[in-house]
């Protein structure tokens, strides 16, 4: 059985430029009435959220270095949630820095002699932290061109030349273009003398040159912000120097992106986080403050309004486009039509539930060999090619991992079942030659190749196409690859606002190549069987489905395990290296009063209820930090006593408990695992097993 649903998709050709026009008010005036108020971009997925919120940073770089030639400082922190989704808007926001950078050197010295430059700011697992990192990762690259590359560009930005390691080069070639040691640190270049950032490109991706140069635009993922409490040179992207005073303004435009995101546990700690972050980047010097404008961005969400509120501590929030009197037309985005006036024809989902079958394996054998082979007959290489690479999405690894094994064997035998129903000779036939995997288990020098790879067409002569792209919930958003049309989706998808997201990865240019999504119900699932039940009813009213979003920042459980983190994140951000934060002793009691009212009046906004709870909180840490009287932060400093702060999840001697706070370093996955071990011996009666 099977049953078929046309998705009408909405234009926004007008949307992007309307956006920037409406907001350049808010974002150039800090005493601006809406200033405060949260703009959300709320298109659906290939809506132009993107160019939307690019275009606007674009604008607020330039006019702040308009205004002031000297004020080089971060302007712009540009945040995501997924690592897949941070490469590909770093490559992409790249390319308009380098534009930006261009158009600086062309013109006249109104912009001031500072580069315009743009950092990526992310965990030690993706890119270096420090510059004997970079130095280490470039020598090993040297050596071994297959190791991982954590300078994550592969082709610049400007010219499209490929930079990177070779691994696939000719004699006496380079093993590795683009990145040279220059001094001390590692330089990011075009490979092609004759581009115009050959000798250096604007882009840094170490932590250490990011705060020494700190560029107009950095990139980072939510999670790094929990380092504040373990870096204390990240002042330099708020403009603090090291005496605690503003050298440069601080960021005047927050821009986060996939707002659905951050909810639940993740969205409850960064609220928490917010607060201190918000208050880094307020500038005091100015009176009134000027605090920093905040732009969101989404294809799914419900009950935005309360997310914002706990997340931001802001009551105003302006969707755009904003309702109209007809849905279908909202000046600034409407329904696709043909010429003839009739509804455009978008992605298109197709159910399967095929209970007769009595396996899921079996059906995906089916379906897959039928997907796979159908673009055979589509004529040309240019008809095939929207066709050709067929995107699957897992909602589990372990269903990933079953499939991967049918594509190296009953896939391919019922292949030959194809080949004789349809009469089609062997050269007919479809092979399967370069089949991928998408995961969380990849390295991150592996998710740029992943997005080139997808991005190569089956006219390519150089280079092979993907065939089949095995993925889990990494695609769920960052995946941006127009010729991408065709998905399967194993199972229903956990919530309707992943299933939107999913299913968005592919027909993104619907006006030349529609999307058509297969999804195959599992019958021995109750919730599976109900959503094909209702499947026409479902997709027809899909975004109406969306389940609401929950963030409780000030939350007990948060408050316990993260409220010290927030402490010490701003007394070691906003002290600079003065006596008052060169060490957790003495007790900083005036940056700690002071904070204690800053979030006690967000307390209040957010959440009133927990309001003596958070008093409690603060004052217990108080009393523990002044009666403990570490001299360390942490165990870096290399003095012989416990410090005040510990990695949350690690081993810590019994000794350090009682005197030491288990601190995270990223806002997720912060409990401690366990550990399995193996015991040896023989089990008799009435004995226990020994190791």
């Amino acid at each position: 059985k099977c049953s078929l649903n046309p998705s009408r998709f909405v234009s926004s050709f007008r949307g992007p430029l309307y956006f920037i026009l409406m907001t350049l008010r808010s974002t150039a005036c800090p005493d601006a009435p809406d200033r405060l108020t949260v703009d959300l971009i709320w298109f659906p997925t290939g809506g132009g959220k993107t160019e939307a919120y690019l275009g606007l940073t674009a604008f607020a770089i330039f006019l702040r270095r308009l205004c002031d030639p000297n004020d080089t400082g971060v302007h712009v922190l540009m945040r995501y949630t997924l690592r897949l989704l941070t490469a590909q808007q770093f490559q992409r926001a790249a390319a308009l820095v380098c534009a930006m950078e261009y158009l600086r050197r062309h013109g006249d010295d109104e912009l001031g002699p500072a580069e315009f430059s743009i950092g990526i700011w992310l965990g030690s697992a993706t890119t270096p932290n420090t510059r004997a990192q970079a130095i280490d990762h470039l020598r090993n690259l040297q050596h071994d061109p297959r190791v991982m590359n954590p300078f994550l560009l592969t082709r610049c930005p400007w010219c499209n030349a490929q930079i990177g390691p070779l691994k696939h080069r000719r004699r006496f070639m380079p093993t590795v273009l683009g990145y040279r040691r220059d001094g001390n640190r590692v330089v990011l270049h075009c490979s092609d003398d004759r581009c115009e950032f050959f000798k250096k490109l604007p882009v840094y991706v170490v932590d250490e040159d990011i705060y020494e140069y700190r560029p107009a635009l950095v990139i980072g993922t939510v999670d790094k912000f929990a380092m504040l409490a373990w870096r204390p040179r990240a002042r330099a992207l708020f403009g603090i120097g090291d005496d605690g005073k503003r050298e440069v303004s601080p960021p005047g435009l927050i821009i986060q992106d996939e707002l659905h995101l951050i909810s639940g546990p993740l969205g409850s700690v960064a609220g928490i986080y917010e607060t201190v972050i918000e208050e880094l980047c307020t500038d005091h010097n100015s009176h009134p403050p000027k605090s920093p404008k905040i732009i969101c961005s989404t294809a799914t969400i419900r009950r935005y309004e309360e997310q914002i509120r706990a997340l931001y501590g802001r009551s105003k929030v302006a969707l755009f486009p904003p309702p109209g009197i007809d849905a279908s037309d909202s000046f600034f985005s409407r329904y696709a039509r043909e010429r003839d006036g009739k509804l455009s024809n978008g992605r298109m989902y197709v159910g399967v539930h095929a209970p007769g079958l009595r396996s899921m394996q079996t059906v995906q054998v089916r379906v897959f060999t039928a997907l796979l082979q159908a673009p055979m007959s589509l004529g040309d290489g240019a008809a095939r090619d929207p066709w050709w690479t067929l995107l699957v999405f897992f909602n589990s690894l372990r269903e990933l991992g079953t499939t991967k094994t049918l594509l190296q064997s009953d896939i391919l035998d019922y292949r030959k079942v194809l080949e004789y129903r349809m009469g089609l000779e062997r050269q007919d036939m479809r092979q399967f030659w370069n089949i991928w995997e998408l995961t969380s288990r990849m390295r991150g020098d592996e998710v740029p190749e992943a997005i080139a790879a997808l991005s190569i067409p089956c006219t390519s002569k150089n280079e092979r196409p993907v065939d089949v792209a095995l993925a889990s919930s990494i695609i769920e958003v960052g995946i941006d690859i127009d010729r991408l049309s065709l998905m399967c989706i194993v199972g229903q998808p956990k919530s309707t606002s992943q299933y939107i997201q999913v299913s968005g990865r592919v027909g993104r240019k619907w006006q030349e190549r529609p999307g058509l999504v297969v999804v195959l119900y599992n019958p021995a699932k109750p919730r599976d069987r109900s959503h094909f039940e209702k499947f026409r009813s479902y997709h027809e009213r899909l975004y109406a489905q969306v389940e609401p979003s929950s963030v409780t920042p000030f939350s007990p459980p948060v408050l316990d395990r993260f409220l010290h983190a927030v402490m010490v994140s701003y007394v070691r951000q906003a002290g600079g290296m003065n006596h008052e934060a060169s060490s957790p002793h003495p007790y900083p009691k005036a940056l700690l009063d002071y904070l204690r009212n800053v979030i006690l009046q967000r307390v209040q906004f957010v959440d009133p209820e927990e309001q003596q709870t958070f008093l409690e909180v603060f004052e217990r840490r108080s009393r523990e930090w002044r009666t403990w009287q570490r001299i360390a932060w942490d165990s870096s400093s290399g003095v012989e006593d416990p410090p005040l702060l510990r990695q949350a999840g690690s081993y810590a001697d019994p000794d350090y408990k009682h005197v030491s706070w288990p601190t995270p370093q990223s806002m997720r996955n912060v409990d401690a695992e366990c550990r399995a071990a193996i015991s040896y011996g023989y089990l008799n009666a009435g004995e226990d097993v020994t190791e």
